[in-house]
């Protein structure tokens, strides 16, 4: 029988992104929660020996090891047949979610150099917003980013959404992204997401 562990954090939303896909697909799986710079004994182990610093998430899958929680969602979602044009343009979707979106929200949470300015955060208030209008536009004439249902697209950046969401007791005005709050909520406001995938574990 093979066997799931997952060195998680439960509000990380790269952590997120995979206990969706775990859910998703059926996979029972241990939890290893991983409180930040309070690292388990095998995370730091497992780092000193890879040469790498500890982060989550990271799924060990029996003895295999695999990070970044993108290519541990593709690597679940085996069994989906995408062409080499389809996993073109799921990069070029994680790449601008990681590279360029979350950057800019945690400007927006932290400030620069995590010095919070409430003068400055207008201003990384517009950018998130003009980035926003990306996904806005593209989810008026579908209802996912890149089929007719849910996929590893969808599942990359909807939680970097709830982030925003969440954010200073939700001040961000999501008024001007209908698309966006209906999209984020045909996964947020399921009772798999709020039960499964967000409960508290010991």
């Amino acid at each position: 029988m093979t066997y799931y562990i997952l060195h998680n954090y439960r509000r990380c939303p790269f952590c997120i992104r995979v206990r969706i896909m775990l859910y998703l697909k059926g996979v029972e799986y241990e939890v290893v929660e991983e409180p930040l710079r309070v690292w388990t004994d095998w995370m730091r182990e497992w780092s000193k020996d890879n040469n790498e610093r500890p982060r989550v998430p990271v799924l060990r899958i029996d003895d295999v090891v695999y990070t970044e929680s993108n290519e541990i969602n593709l690597m679940l979602d085996e069994d989906k047949e995408y062409t080499p044009e389809d996993i073109t343009e799921m990069r070029k979707w994680f790449s601008w979610c990681d590279d360029v979106l979350k950057p800019q929200i945690d400007l927006y949470k932290y400030g620069a150099n995590l010095q919070f300015d409430t003068e400055e955060n207008k201003g990384h208030e517009k950018k998130l917003r003009e980035m926003l209008q990306k996904l806005e536009d593209t989810l008026k004439e579908k209802t996912y980013l890149m089929e007719e249902r849910l996929t590893v697209v969808d599942i990359a950046i909807i939680p970097f959404v709830r982030q925003i969401m969440r954010t200073r007791n939700g001040v961000f005005d999501f008024t001007s992204f209908p698309h966006i709050v209906s999209w984020a909520n045909t996964v947020l406001e399921t009772d798999w997401f709020q039960n499964e995938v967000m409960k508290k574990r010991q």
